[in-house]
């Protein structure tokens, strides 16, 4: 299997993840987008509201910026992969606690 369905089956145990609490707030895990092959990864923190509604890394402010940035240097949102270190929404926006980070780092790890 290559990179690409690498991570699609990662998407998937994203998805139906239980392994953290997180898990029962959220609205949609949100495992990653972008070029499965790039030499380029952003990692944000966890999801936001946009994020959890829409299950999409980096949609929200902070991904209009990353955005903007990355249309600066010449390059688009498809040529990098983006994720985050946990999956889930943290409630309240607040950063995510070690056992939630322990949770979601076998994901990361692999993508």
């Amino acid at each position: 299997m290559g990179t690409e369905g690498q991570l699609a089956v990662i998407a998937g145990e994203v998805r139906t993840c239980t392994l953290c609490p997180l898990a029962r707030g959220r609205t949609q895990a949100v495992p990653g987008e972008g070029n499965p092959l790039s030499d380029v990864l952003f990692v944000g923190e966890g999801p936001g509201a946009r994020e959890d509604a829409t299950g999409r890394p980096f949609v929200g402010p902070a991904g209009q910026l990353l955005t903007e940035l990355l249309n600066a240097v010449g390059w688009q949102r498809s040529e990098v992969f983006i994720t985050n270190v946990v999956k889930c929404r943290p409630p309240g926006n607040r950063d995510p606690e070690q056992a939630e980070i322990a949770a979601c780092s076998p994901y990361l790890d692999r993508q």
